[in-house]
């Protein structure tokens, strides 16, 4: 009975440990996309294959897409862990190229990052802060 209770013991803790490094590894990946959740005046979206064009309610940000708001504009992005980014008008912003990571052109924004979900990395031409939740 000792030797069952040990076995189970172990199994417990390796499923725990798995679980505890899959959860760090989906919430790496989940500031990779956004979508738009609001718009407002002059917001367009910019691809980096194709041209610029305005922002519309549930349009998907990526790695390589570029947000840009107008003069007295104001946008916000919702990623799939709930981190939440609202930019300020003149703002330039896209997802950056590394896990959980942002790079701010020009402007000013508001980022949100729920507790747990691991902070982010924005990057502002020479300067990068780390923030977390």
């Amino acid at each position: 009975m000792h030797i069952q209770s040990r076995f189970i013991l172990t199994i417990v803790s390796l499923a725990f440990a798995l679980v505890s490094g899959l959860s760090n590894k989906v919430s790496a990946d989940e500031l990779k996309e956004a979508k738009v959740t609001q718009v407002i005046q002059d917001v367009r979206v910019l691809p980096s294959n194709a041209a610029a064009r305005p922002a519309a309610v549930n349009d998907n940000v990526r790695q390589g897409t570029a947000v840009q708001t107008g003069v007295q504009s104001r946008s916000e992005l919702t990623f799939k862990d709930q981190t939440i980014t609202r930019l300020g008008e003149k703002t330039s912003f896209s997802v950056g190229e590394g896990p959980r990571t942002i790079d701010l052109g020009s402007g000013q924004f508001l980022l949100y990052a729920p507790k747990k979900a691991g902070g982010a990395k924005v990057k502002m031409g020479p300067v990068t802060a780390a923030i977390t939740g």
